[in-house]
């Protein structure tokens, strides 16, 4: 009776987590300005942290990685 109860409570869960519909983030139009971006820490970076507009006309490098 246990088992069947977990069962039916876990297929419902599922049932609803299928039926809730996250909207989407609306993105910036191609051409116009990139969002500000911001960090705790900047790596290999002296000072303050900086703003797009400070390092306008600088290439960046952005690194995304992960140790799974």
């Amino acid at each position: 009776m246990k088992a069947k109860t977990t069962l039916e409570t876990s297929l419902a869960a599922l049932a609803l987590c299928a039926a809730a519909t996250a909207t989407p983030p609306e993105l910036p139009a191609v051409g116009s300005a990139a969002p500000e971006i911001s960090a705790e820490r900047w790596y290999n970076h002296i000072g303050r942290n900086p703003s797009l507009e400070s390092l306008k006309g600088k290439a960046i490098l952005l690194e995304f990685w992960a140790t799974w």
